[in-house]
């Protein structure tokens, strides 16, 4: 696979690889229920009615706290941290939990309940850290015109005094230094 300078896949390849990632889930998920369905037979039908009418219930449940907890964080004028997240994770474990299939219900579970979903947003924010710092732009840039202030501060008895000079870039096309 191309890779770019970082070392990450390159972008033209992400839908690709989402598409194949999501037809691999597909067919684990299938794989799984087909062999559960030889395991225990009709009872599968049974147990993936179950997991969609408990995670109807637990969705409706958990989005109630994750919005009263937010609407009380934006009423006091708080930045909700966490809160966005949670009613995020909520929604997403409630719609995984609801979609039949045991992988599914594995994973919505866990975006659901409240003891475990502290320990995914915080796995999720270090993935999401972690992606987002490969795309940055280095802020310096050799073309840029930044202005580049050394000093030092001199300590006097009104500490109001600060020496120092400006030392202006040199300008690339001719080498002079800046106005």
């Amino acid at each position: 696979m191309p890779e770019n300078q970082r070392g990450r896949i390159g972008s033209s390849r992400m839908p690709a690889l989402a598409l194949a990632g999501l037809l691999v889930f597909i067919l684990a998920e299938i794989a799984l229920l087909v062999f559960v369905s030889t395991q225990v037979g009709w009872w599968t039908l049974v147990a993936l009615m179950v997991s969609t009418v408990l995670g109807a219930y637990l969705l409706q449940r958990e989005w109630r706290k994750a919005w009263k907890h937010l609407s009380e964080s934006l009423s006091t004028g708080r930045l909700p941290t966490g809160r966005t997240a949670d009613a995020a994770l909520v929604l997403l474990g409630g719609f995984m939990l609801i979609m039949p299939g045991f992988i599914t219900d594995v994973v919505g579970l866990l975006l659901l309940l409240p003891f475990s979903r502290p320990g995914v947003r915080s796995l999720l924010g270090w993935w999401v850290g972690r992606a987002v710092s490969g795309h940055m732009q280095t802020p310096s840039n050799p073309n840029s015109r930044e202005t580049v202030i050394e000093g030092e501060v001199v300590e006097t008895d009104d500490d109001s005094s600060v020496e120092g000079h400006i030392i202006l870039p040199e300008h690339p096309e001719d080498g002079t230094r800046g106005s």
